[in-house]
């Protein structure tokens, strides 16, 4: 597909996979260097500050368990306990100095570590968990017996989101929603940041591919004097680079074409003037001079008609165009020439299809080419096919017209490339013919782009090529 000029709201919104990527990794690594610094502050083993609740409440807890125990036996510590923690799913735990629970009960593995790490300073040691927090305080009795008491808690998530929503940990919970909402804003800005340049020299390169070499990278982008900027800086080179290699490349062929117009006129004068003085016998070298000339000639007319193209249309040259009777004109002369081949061309039209603000010879010379192209290339006994048709593509009316042909086809890697100036698709084995001079369909395409419209190459099934060319009926 060549596209004549490329544009929409996708090439200005810095939005796509890479800024998803770049977003998403981003604030996943902030959340989780987040996630990992909590976890650090809230989850594990540590010592309890004096200062703390529970330091100041275990040593005479202690001393009422270990003499309830020690009065009662089990039973009598089994109701302590009881009535210390009621149904608030605590787990008190007295275990003795071979490290059993007095009322032999298995002790929870998460909490074995800071059984057997108990310090005997009277520090209380605590470890946090995801599922259960315990705390653990060694003490000697009054009768000299070493104990440890172990608080366990159970955490439930359910139990702990409600307490949470009813207010029991609002200000934790409002802290982590605004630390999410600035992570959220500053991953989307700095994903913008390094994003959207790349989308502006994204736009910008499309619009080179189409034709376009006086585009250049956006400003903004230059003021950021980072990796970026240089990016745009070479990218602004290369189009100015190119730019004055395809200025060369086009003065040079309107040059030739003009400088040789006038030899070939007078070489023309010459062969008439030839023809009078020259015996008979000389007739054949003279007709095959002439087509020689013609053919020069015609190759000149084509490559004056492509620079004229390049170097852009004049607004004092474009006028509101009927589409639908200019096709009609060149369908029938293209007919009239192609029933002396055995060919014919049919015609599929709608009525009164207007491009506004056109160049009526560029749009004639772009239609000729194709369907002359097509001519040349269907078999005898075949006709060519070309349907014009108005449609509405994104709520913009638009111009359809297809031509097709049931001829050879071409490669598929050669469908772009048959647009080139000069390009020729090799020709296949058997008879020879005229294949042209690789200029008619870079005209098209040129004449087409002029138009802000686009023209695409495709092989028709089972045989033939079908060429479309879309052009948007409003005002440019």
């Amino acid at each position: 597909m060549i596209p004549s000029s490329i544009s929409g709201a996708n090439a200005r919104v810095p939005i796509g996979r890479l800024f998803t990527k770049v977003f998403l990794w981003f604030w996943l690594t902030v959340l989780a260097l987040l996630a990992i610094f909590m976890a650090s502050r809230m989850l594990g083993t540590r010592l309890l500050p004096s200062t703390d609740i529970i330091s100041s409440f275990a040593p005479r807890v202690a001393d009422e368990a270990a003499h309830a125990y020690e009065l009662g036996g089990p039973q009598e510590f089994e109701q302590f306990a009881r009535g210390l923690v009621g149904k608030s799913g605590f787990e008190l735990y007295l275990i003795d100095g071979y490290g059993n629970d007095v009322l032999s009960r298995p002790i929870p593995l998460e909490s074995l570590s800071i059984v057997r790490s108990a310090r005997s300073d009277g520090k209380i040691m605590a470890r946090y968990g995801l599922s259960s927090r315990s705390a653990s305080y060694r003490f000697t009795s009054p009768s000299g017996h070493p104990y440890v008491l172990l608080l366990h808690i159970g955490l439930n998530l359910g139990k702990f989101l409600e307490a949470s929503a009813g207010g029991g940990l609002p200000l934790v919970g409002g802290v982590l929603l605004v630390v999410l909402v600035m992570v959220t804003l500053f991953c989307l800005w700095l994903a913008h940041h390094i994003v959207a340049p790349i989308q502006g020299i994204q736009s910008a390169a499309r619009r080179v591919a189409a034709g376009d070499l006086t585009v250049r990278a956006p400003v903004e982008i230059s003021k950021r004097h980072d990796e970026l900027a240089f990016l745009a800086a070479d990218f602004d080179a290369m189009v100015e680079r190119i730019s004055v290699l395809v200025r060369s490349q086009r003065d040079l062929l309107s040059t030739v074409s003009h400088e040789l117009r006038s030899p070939l006129t007078r070489f023309n004068m010459s062969l008439a003037l030839l023809r009078k003085q020259s015996p008979p016998e000389s007739e054949e070298l003279l007709q095959r001079m002439e087509r020689d000339v013609e053919r020069v000639d015609v190759l000149m007319g084509q490559l004056l008609t492509l620079s004229r193209l390049e170097t852009g249309l004049s607004s004092d040259e474009r006028d509101n165009v009927d589409l639908s009777q200019l096709v009609q004109e060149v369908v029938a002369d293209g007919d009239f020439e192609a029933h002396s081949c055995g060919k014919s061309v049919r015609l599929a039209a709608v009525a009164d299809i207007f491009i506004e603000k056109a160049d009526q010879q560029a749009l004639r010379s772009a239609c000729e080419n194709i369907i002359r192209n097509a001519i040349r290339f269907t078999p005898p006994g075949t006709h060519v096919e070309v349907v014009l048709k108005a449609e509405t593509r994104n709520d913009f009316p638009q111009a359809v017209l297809s031509v097709r042909d049931y001829g050879p086809g071409v490669p598929e890697e050669a469908l772009q490339q048959i647009f080139q100036p000069f390009f020729r698709v090799k020709a296949p084995p058997g008879p020879k013919r005229n294949y042209g001079m690789g200029l008619g369909l870079a005209i098209a395409l040129e004449a087409i782009r002029q138009h802000r419209g686009t023209i695409v190459a495709l092989n028709a099934s089972p045989t033939g090529l079908e060429v479309k060319i879309m052009l948007p009926t409003g005002s440019l």
